[in-house]
């Protein structure tokens, strides 16, 4: 567990009451890793262009990071839309999201570190509750730092989708992730679904090995896609949808939709 940094002042939060601040209508994806690199923006990005396109679903792509993220340079956002301000004025969330894709909005996050651990749970609810009577699915892009807003969100999550890498240390860590959730954190195990991507067919680590080794079930390998850079958003969306991970996400998501999970 020394690779996942806990804020101590939010270990309290573990055994607190969580108030119901969603409309039940509305699904909530968080996709957590505490492995830089390992694909998770790329995957939640990837999945609201899924549940918009596929699915002709009204989307938020949410970023609850401030390392600062990636959504600000990436989908060329204003500094003055960003999750801070909404928090600020939740009935008027709509001036702080950005639509970039039909029924896909998009909201990126604080950008101040020393902002973020000053969000209180009670301000996150209420947006939420805004949120949630808005779009049918919101997908959230968190940071590798636990601290409460992160911890909030992932109460109210349906789905949290963990992603590793294919390798044995990045899988180390999200087990060490899991066991932090479930047990310290009190985070049914049922909703989280652990994706293992950047699967490569020649590694020496295979998939019998994670199956072996795995204290839970994994739901799914995504291969390895040198063609799949985030910045396809910003100079050709369109390739995206021909790229092996949109592919393979998207039979991924309507899968768990098919099950109900989603």
């Amino acid at each position: 567990m020394e690779n996942l940094v806990i804020i101590d002042n939010y270990l309290e939060l573990a055994n607190s009451e969580v108030i119901s601040a969603k409309n039940p209508d509305c699904s909530i994806i968080s996709v957590i890793s505490n492995k830089g690199g390992a694909g998770k923006t790329s995957i939640a990005i990837t999945a609201g262009l899924c549940f918009a396109k596929e699915l002709c679903k009204r989307t938020l792509l949410l970023e609850v990071d401030s390392s600062p993220g990636d959504f600000g340079a990436v989908f060329d956002i204003e500094s003055e839309k960003s999750f801070e301000l909404a928090l600020r004025f939740p009935e008027k969330f709509g001036y702080y999201v950005k639509s970039i894709f039909k029924n896909l909005d998009v909201m990126k996050g604080v950008s101040n570190p020393l902002v973020a651990e000053r969000i209180k749970e009670t301000d996150v609810h209420k947006l939420f509750k805004f949120l949630t009577s808005e779009y049918d699915y919101i997908i959230i892009d968190t940071q590798t730092v636990i601290n409460g807003t992160l911890l909030d969100v992932l109460r109210l999550s349906d789905v949290i989708l963990i992603v590793s890498e294919h390798s044995l240390e990045s899988f180390s860590r999200i087990s060490s992730l899991f066991c932090i959730l479930t047990e310290k954190f009190a985070i049914s195990k049922d909703k989280i679904k652990v994706i293992i991507n950047k699967k490569q067919l020649f590694k020496l680590f295979k998939i019998w090995d994670f199956t072996r080794i795995a204290d839970f079930p994994i739901e799914a390998f995504i291969s390895y896609d040198p063609g799949y850079e985030k910045s396809l958003f910003v100079f050709n969306k369109n390739k995206i949808f021909k790229t092996r991970l949109y592919k393979q996400l998207s039979k991924i998501i309507l899968r768990l939709n098919g099950n109900h999970f989603l």
